[in-house]
């Protein structure tokens, strides 16, 4: 049943409607690709015609029971009318194809929504990652030609040319590409599970002649140098939840959401426990007859730490340094429910950010974002030495290949490990 378009609107689509018109999309594809004469083309032509007003003039009826024979109002200009839903038309033929359109006609735009949300009411994806997709709707999409064109009438040709000039002479990374590429395949799949279109053929367009741009070289950790001063610096401000945490980050492999979630009880001895993240989120809901899509005010949630949670729920050893800034941070807030806070409320985000920008410009040293702080501890522990299975296990990784995204250098024998990080990691 199709609702939602109007309140005035009570016109119902059954179950059995829908195979009509799925039976109808058979027979216009019968028209496109079989190999048939003109007199047999006019036949079917005639057969969808007459299928396609009984299927409409049925729905109609269910919204207006009282309607007289004709259902569709002639004007006297000539216009042929419907209403609720409202339709203007020259001919009654044309009106019929509008109302048929309004009724069985899924836009990609549509079908792109109607995935989101999908996706929304199975909770198969993080909340950041539906924002990632309705931001590509609006930024990427909603400029292209299939944007509003029936996704039943999107050709390969139409996605092939539209990759042509996404990536033109080298317009956008290769990493750039498959985040696009897979949202489509996500929306193609899901309009074949659901019967708009016989199939899902992204996957069978060759993409192997495109071109693609270079990543651009980011530094992805700071320099033994910069760290140093970093850190120097950071020790001379007066303290509180960010200044510590930044320092605390500089001395081991957490995430932000991780550090915003540490509490007193996950310390034991020079051992943290990595149980909890902190993360800002805000749930969107979207309505796909309409096309709107709605966002609610940021929230904190506590969850699981990123990954599979058989990795990233770990223990990280805590070097002297380490455990005098976690000291530090008993004493300013000594009955926060986190470890880290800042008048009252946890340490986020955006603010952990604004502040470790500031203080690598105070300090004089390149600005590297929160997460180049993970980096830089992997990075300076794998430079001293430090196996690569133990980096995996300290970063919480559940794979090896994404730790060595983080590090370069050779695998070396494990050693004794605690008395390595207090040597690698101490600033004199």
């Amino acid at each position: 049943m199709k609702k939602g378009k109007s309140k005035a609107l009570c016109c119902i689509v059954t179950q059995q409607d829908k195979e009509e018109s799925y039976s109808i999309s058979q027979l216009k594809n019968m028209v496109r690709f079989d190999n048939l004469d003109s007199g047999e083309i006019r036949e079917i032509n005639n057969m969808i015609s007459k299928r396609k007003t009984k299927l409409v003039e049925d729905i109609y009826r269910t919204a207006h029971p009282n309607a007289k024979e004709g259902l569709f109002y002639h004007m006297s200009d000539g216009r042929w009318k419907s209403k609720n839903p409202t339709f203007y038309a020259k001919s009654r033929e044309e009106l019929v194809e509008k109302l048929y359109n309004y009724f069985f006609v899924h836009t990609f735009h549509e079908v792109y929504l109607e995935w989101v949300d999908m996706r929304i009411r199975h909770g198969v994806k993080a909340k950041k990652t539906i924002q990632e997709d309705l931001s590509m709707l609006k930024n990427v999409f909603s400029n292209e030609p299939i944007f509003d064109m029936s996704i039943e009438s999107i050709k390969k040709k139409d996605i092939k040319y539209m990759f042509e000039r996404w990536t033109g002479p080298g317009l956008i990374t290769r990493k750039a590409f498959v985040n696009r590429k897979s949202a489509l395949n996500g929306v193609f799949t899901y309009a074949a599970e659901n019967e708009y279109i016989p199939m899902n053929f992204i996957p069978s367009i060759g993409t192997t002649e495109l071109k693609f741009k270079e990543p651009r070289h980011i530094n992805k950790a700071f320099h033994l140098d910069d760290r140093e001063k970093l850190l120097q610096h950071l020790r001379s401000l007066k303290q509180d939840g960010y200044t510590l945490a930044i320092q605390l980050a500089l001395y081991s492999t957490f995430r932000v959401g991780e550090l915003r979630a540490i509490r007193r009880s996950d310390i034991h001895g020079n051992k943290l426990t990595i149980g909890h993240q902190l993360v800002e989120e805000s749930n969107f809901t979207v309505d796909a007859a309409k096309k709107t899509v709605s966002k609610a005010p940021r929230h904190v949630n506590e969850k699981l730490p990123k990954g599979n949670s058989f990795y990233s729920v770990r223990d990280i050893t805590l070097i002297p340094e380490a455990m005098e800034i976690i000291k530090k941070a008993i004493e300013i807030n000594p009955d926060g429910e986190y470890l880290f806070m800042c008048h009252g409320r946890t340490i986020n985000n955006d603010t952990f950010n604004e502040r470790l920008k500031k203080y690598c410009n105070d300090a004089g040293v390149p600005y590297l974002s929160s997460h180049k702080l993970r980096f830089t501890v992997a990075s300076t522990l794998k430079a001293a030495g430090v196996s690569t299975s133990y980096l995996q296990k300290t970063l919480g990784h559940s794979n090896r290949a994404m730790t060595e995204h983080y590090i370069y250098e050779a695998v070396e024998d494990e050693a004794d490990m605690e008395d390595q990080l207090d040597q690698i990691l101490s600033v004199g």
